[in-house]
């Protein structure tokens, strides 16, 4: 399990030399992964990237309670006071990713939020390709577009638990669509898992089926 960041993982918060730690080698990984970038550069993303562990870790400590008491409300107040907050986070946000582009591209920011985010966008969309491997580009365009959006959130949420948790509303979202599309969701994933059986098994399905 990856360490989390808040005390929205409902344990208690690790002492301050070791949350410094955690944060110190999570950038640390973060950076290797920028190939080509310079060590200056790599010194100024990997202090972006703390900073902003700080700052977001900070922000659920002190709003994270109230947020989830928002949420759990249906009142145009909450809603008003729940999207003023959701805000504090955006501006957040920005001003990340403004201080990553001063050093690097985007494809290359990209990277820094797959980092920051168990590179779940990457391995949710190969299982999606894997279990319906007849997904139109137009299909397939939509689900990186929303998985995306997932991972731009989930970069200042304070846990692991509730960056998978961002995730998991879009791919709510994704299966929706594709149950529009006319796809048996339930059916695919049982034909994909069998398939992966087979192919750990060494065994060609496709034969059996043929007969």
């Amino acid at each position: 399990m990856v360490a989390c960041l808040a005390v929205t993982c409902g344990a208690e918060p690790p002492a301050a030399s070791d949350y410094e730690r955690v944060i110190a080698g999570r950038a640390e990984k973060i950076v290797a992964t920028l190939d080509g970038v310079s060590a200056e550069a790599g010194n100024r993303v990997r202090e972006a990237v703390i900073d902003f562990s700080r700052t977001v870790n900070a922000w659920h400590e002190t709003h994270g309670a109230r947020r989830r008491e928002l949420k759990s409300r249906q009142d145009d107040e909450a809603r008003a006071d729940l999207a003023a907050l959701e805000a504090e986070l955006a501006k957040a946000r920005d001003g990340f990713v403004a201080r990553l582009s001063v050093d690097l591209s985007p494809d290359e920011v990209a990277k820094v939020k797959d980092g920051l985010t168990y590179n779940v966008l990457h391995v949710t969309e190969r299982a999606y390709r894997e279990m319906i491997d007849r997904l139109t580009d137009e299909q397939q365009a939509r689900i990186h577009d929303w998985l995306v959006e997932a991972r731009d959130l989930a970069i200042s949420e304070g846990s692991s638990d509730a960056k998978h948790g961002v995730f998991g509303k879009y791919k709510g979202r994704i299966n929706n669509f594709l149950s529009q599309q006319g796809y048996d969701l339930k059916q695919e994933e049982r034909n994909w898992q069998a398939r992966r059986k087979a192919a750990a098994a060494g065994t060609d399905t496709s034969t059996k089926e043929s007969k």
